[in-house]
């Protein structure tokens, strides 16, 4: 099997995910079999960078030999000169009139394993009942890690999540649209600028799908955006996006991204997101007062120092600061105003 893991864009050569690499992001690499010098090593498992080589030429003869029902289906130009021996992935150099697009081919082993992670989050609130265990069924995707040995990638079990999460109801995958769209075209400048990837953003909507399991938090559209807002400011304040099936790592360390410029444009957005979503001039107008206050930033910070408030109650009182809360549950009422008085308490000894 193989799988593009590249960029649709216009001659850019960047990955348009912008994400780490799928082979980084699994845990330790497992080797299926001793070097053999062929395309399989032991037991019947390929190894990298034979079947990588294997491929290549398929992959060419594929893409620039004419269909038989469709003589015409391809009429740009396809350019491998940058294809290496030691690369883990294939890439292609797509050209069509005016648009350019850069393919990263990476050759893909699907195997029934167990991942310790989502085994361990099958009872994950959030969720379908029963979803996490059916995508675990499905077996998981090994990626070259090095030429010798392949790792997990987690980025086809987190795009199955994704379409759990969009066969509920509630607005959780028109958020994240929204999101990105902000992203690109207001945080990131159209693209000019360095920033958040939709894999951040879509790790953001994981965590908050788990921090809001209730439907009434995904009912109304305003609401179901400030929910992935409150977790993104959150892990801005504190440097630290955990991975969703592995939390220990950091999405964010060594990014190389301007985290304190990024939190203010977040910011700025979650206070007057009217000037980000005006689309004609005649919307234009007196802008609304913000909607937070002062203090906001030291409240982030706080599951930094204590990860105990990585949850449900926490978030709610940064709701409840944007004025966006709008939950009928007692229970979870009262446990936010618990946490709230213990954030007050907090502040005066400080003071």
């Amino acid at each position: 099997m193989l799988t593009h893991d590249g960029d649709l864009s216009q001659g850019t050569g960047q990955d348009s995910l912008g994400d780490t690499p799928a082979f980084r992001l699994g845990p330790a690499p497992c080797d299926l079999g001793p070097p053999s010098g062929q395309c399989w090593g032991g037991e019947g498992w390929p190894l990298p960078w034979r079947l990588g080589q294997c491929w290549a030429g398929a992959v060419w003869v594929s893409a620039v030999t004419p269909s038989d029902t469709s003589p015409s289906s391809f009429s740009g130009s396809l350019n491998v000169a940058s294809l290496r021996e030691e690369q883990l992935h294939l890439s292609l150099l797509v050209s069509s009139g005016w648009r350019t697009i850069n393919f990263h081919v990476v050759p893909v082993v699907r195997r029934k394993l167990g991942v310790p992670a989502l085994e361990g989050a099958q009872q994950m609130p959030g969720f379908p009942e029963g979803s996490l265990r059916r995508i675990l069924g499905q077996g998981v995707d090994l990626v070259p890690a090095s030429t010798q040995l392949w790792r997990t990638s987690t980025n086809y079990l987190l795009t199955r999540l994704l379409g759990e999460l969009g066969s509920l109801q509630g607005h959780r995958l028109d958020s994240l649209s929204i999101l990105d769209r902000v992203n690109h075209e207001s945080w990131r400048d159209g693209g000019r600028t360095d920033g958040l990837t939709f894999g951040h953003l879509k790790t953001v909507l994981l965590w908050a799908s788990v921090l809001f399991p209730a439907p009434e938090d995904w009912a109304e559209l305003q609401g179901a955006v400030y929910r992935l807002l409150v977790v993104l400011l959150c892990c801005l304040a504190t440097r630290k996006l955990p991975h969703f099936l592995h939390p220990q790592r950091n999405l964010l360390q060594g990014s190389g991204l301007d985290l304190g410029a990024i939190y203010k444009r977040v910011e700025g957005f979650a206070s007057q997101p009217e000037a980000a979503l005006r689309i004609h001039a005649t919307h234009l107008g007196r802008s609304p007062p913000p909607r937070i206050g002062s203090g906001l930033r030291a409240l982030l910070q706080l599951p930094a120092s204590d990860p105990t408030y990585w949850a449900t109650a926490y978030f709610d009182v940064l709701l409840d600061k944007f004025q966006v809360l709008n939950i009928q549950d007692k229970d979870r009422i009262s446990a936010m105003q618990s946490i709230f008085q213990k954030t007050r308490t907090l502040g005066s000894e400080e003071s």
